[in-house]
């Protein structure tokens, strides 16, 4: 076969597998025969790295196949993936595999990114509907939806860590030993949270036992308020609490009233709005 057929193998390969691509949040569909499309894109690869020199410009073009093959190989799930941090198809959760940011090099690696956020881009102020299916782009501000985290973290025991930036270029670290997220039937509590470590503060500890609470759906413990409302995004409020990574972005500059933007207490208090944050979650081993 010619270089330039197994060309057209790869262009069909990624064209049978389009649908299959999609973000969350937009329709997909499961890759019929992506398995067979994976071994011709391996193929292409040995054949690449056996016909061309090194310094061959065609080298660059491995590459790329490489990421191709990256996308269309299934893992079960984010603790197995073994190349470099980045966007994975993933089984764990899903009904059809989904892609996942996966975090291979942190702490171990091993890691599914489960909350990001990284600008005012993406609205974090949304249903109780988006907020159990999930919304965003994993590689970009991002939320994996209420329902997979019930599924992964009822299974097995799984641990949490949460990455923070300032805008005064500070960080913080928060990580927990232990995570689950209950089924929809019980609110999707937190039910378990616990083994605190890190620099930013357990800030979280007031969620543990929390079912998750949005604008349209009240499940707070205040009598007076809706919490969602005030801090303008879903999370497992306990009286309005302590930390809410998915509020309102407010920039740089502090609000004028606590618990209004997106904060973690113990590591820029309740009124100055993060950078960044990022959550991630790992089997325990």
């Amino acid at each position: 076969m010619t270089f330039v057929a197994w060309l057209l193998v790869v262009a069909l390969g990624a064209g049978l597998c389009e649908a299959s691509f999609s973000i969350l949040g937009e329709p997909r569909q499961t890759c019929a025969g992506y398995s067979g499309i994976s071994d011709r894109i391996a193929a292409l690869i040995q054949f690449v790295s056996g016909q061309t020199p090194a310094v061959d410009p065609l080298v660059d073009l491995k590459s790329a196949i490489d990421g191709l093959l990256q996308m269309v190989t299934v893992y079960q799930s984010c603790d197995v993936v073994q190349g470099a941090p980045g966007l994975y198809r993933i089984w764990d959760g899903n009904a059809a595999s989904t892609q996942y940011y996966c975090q291979t090099e942190l702490y171990g690696g091993g890691w599914t990114m489960i909350q990001r956020r990284t600008s005012a881009r993406t609205n974090f102020t949304r249903s109780y509907q988006e907020y159990k299916d999930g919304f965003g782009h994993p590689e970009q501000d991002f939320w994996i939806g209420l329902t997979r985290l019930n599924q992964i973290t009822s299974l097995e025991q799984y641990e949490l860590a949460v990455l923070m930036d300032g805008f005064d270029g500070s960080t913080a670290t928060a990580r927990y030993t232990s995570f689950m997220v209950g089924p929809e039937s019980d609110g999707f509590r937190l039910t378990t949270l616990s083994g605190y470590s890190g620099t930013g503060g357990n800030s979280m500890s007031t969620s543990v036992g929390m079912m998750f609470s949005t604008f349209d759906n009240d499940r707070d413990t205040s009598t007076t308020e809706n919490c969602a409302n005030i801090w303008k995004g879903g999370w497992w409020f306990s009286n309005c609490g302590d930390s809410n990574l998915n509020g309102f972005y407010a920039g740089a500059t502090p609000t004028t009233t606590p618990r209004t933007a997106m904060v973690w207490n113990g590591f820029k208090g309740l009124s100055q709005s993060l950078k960044t944050s990022i959550m991630l979650i790992r089997k325990k081993v």
